[in-house]
C-alpha cells in the first residue's frame, strides 16, 4: 500500500481530478486517454490511479493543460468577443485617464514604464492585467516591482502629480522615485 507523500495528497488529487473530468469530457471527448485515465482513478480511488491520472494530465501539451486549467475555472469555455463588439462597446464610452505601469521585460531589477494615458476601458481602481501563458512567478515578481515604485514614490497615483507633468512635458523617470520635488 502507498502512503500519502503529503497530509491531504489523496484527497487534494480526488477533488482536482474530480474538477478536471468534465472539462476534458467537454474539450477533449470521453476517447481521450486523460478522460479514462480520470474516470479510473475516480473510480478506483486509490493514490496509485490518482497520480497516475494527474501524470497523464502532467504530460499533456503546455496549451491543452493550458486550455483545461482555464476551463476549470471558468464557467465553460472562454467565448473570444468579435473585434466589432469590442470595438462599438468602446465606442460608447467616455475616455477616462489612468496611470499605466507597463513592464514587459523579464529582466530582473527593470523599473516599471509609467506613464498617464486616456483609454476608452471600465476599468475599476485597480485593475491587473497579465497574458496567459506568463509564469506565475514572473507575473509577481512584476507585480511586486509596480508595487515597490508606487510605495518609493506614492505621487505617481495623484492626479496633481500628472497634471503638473502635463504643464511641464517631463518624463517620468522611475528611477527617480521616491526623491521629493523641492
Amino acid at each position: 500500500m502507498q502512503r500519502e507523500r503529503y497530509p491531504g495528497e489523496q484527497r487534494g488529487l480526488t477533488l482536482f481530478l474530480g474538477e478536471l473530468q468534465p472539462v476534458v469530457e467537454l474539450m477533449l471527448g470521453e476517447d481521450h486517454l486523460l478522460w479514462h485515465a480520470i474516470r479510473r482513478a475516480l473510480q478506483k480511488g486509490t493514490l496509485e490511479a490518482l497520480r497516475h491520472a494527474r501524470q497523464v494530465f502532467n504530460h499533456q501539451p503546455r496549451e491543452i493543460k493550458q486550455l483545461l486549467s482555464l476551463g476549470m475555472v471558468e464557467d465553460g469555455p472562454a467565448k473570444v468577443p468579435s473585434r466589432d463588439d469590442l470595438l462599438d462597446g468602446y465606442a460608447a464610452r467616455e475616455p477616462e485617464e489612468f496611470v499605466s505601469f507597463d513592464l514587459a521585460s523579464t529582466a530582473e531589477g527593470d523599473e516599471p514604464m509609467v506613464r498617464l494615458r486616456h483609454e476608452l476601458v471600465d476599468i475599476p481602481a485597480v485593475r491587473v492585467m497579465v497574458r496567459p501563458g506568463t509564469l506565475p512567478s514572473s507575473a509577481a515578481a512584476k507585480l511586486r516591482a509596480i508595487a515597490d515604485l508606487i510605495e518609493r514614490d506614492r505621487r505617481l497615483l495623484s492626479q496633481r502629480f500628472w497634471a503638473d507633468r502635463q504643464l511641464h512635458v517631463e518624463p517620468v523617470d522611475p528611477g527617480s522615485a521616491g526623491r521629493e520635488r523641492r
